[in-house]
């Protein structure tokens, strides 16, 4: 039932959000596809800019009106609110629905991803002979993760993009002092070029 009413909160906004979709000119020839639309977008995520802060980086090269295939680099040096990745590498592959051909690559989309980061542990507290008890320190470690995200993305004739986007990933290297899974989380604007 848990499972059920989680997987209902998450969809309900991304479909409310397609039906408020913004319209656009079709592109007519999908031989024309390459020549209309811009092939490559940088973005930043706001999001984890403002709460973190930390400084996350995207860059998507579209390979069809339909998919997208590209990269973020996430980087966590000023503070401990966005979780316990200090560092992250997360390539990633889209897959995009309903309005693909307006300028490619854009509405709903779903996303395969993998992380490479390094993550702080948690704090681990050892009891020492005389029953108090010593903060112990167990260093940064590296992590493995493999994820799935959807979001909405709208773009528009200037080539300025927005988009969010909510996932998770699972440790594959977990242990004992930290955590087994960690969030996608973003609400990023960008631009084509």
């Amino acid at each position: 039932m848990k499972r059920q009413l989680l997987l209902a909160l998450f969809l309900t906004p991304l479909f409310v959000l397609n039906a408020f979709g913004q319209e656009a000119d079709n592109i007519d020839n999908s031989a024309t596809f390459t020549e209309e639309v811009s092939q490559t977008e940088l973005r930043i995520n706001a999001l984890t800019l403002m709460v973190g802060p930390a400084l996350d980086i995207s860059y998507e090269h579209v390979l069809s009106s339909a998919s997208g295939l590209g990269a973020s680099l996430l980087l966590n040096f000023w503070g401990d609110n966005y979780g316990s990745q200090k560092f992250a590498l997360s390539p990633f592959y889209r897959f995009y629905f309903f309005d693909q051909k307006d300028y490619g690559a854009r509405g709903l989309f779903v996303e395969g991803f993998s992380s490479l980061a390094i993550v702080e542990p948690y704090t681990e507290w050892v009891e020492l002979r005389d029953g108090s008890f010593m903060e112990q320190d167990q260093g940064n470690q590296f992590q493995w993760s493999i994820g799935f995200a959807a979001g909405r993305k709208w773009i528009n004739q200037k080539g300025f993009s927005f988009e969010i986007f909510l996932g998770v990933g699972r440790y594959l290297l977990s242990t004992d002092t930290t955590d087994e899974v960690h969030p996608r989380i973003g609400a990023s604007f960008g631009k084509r070029f």
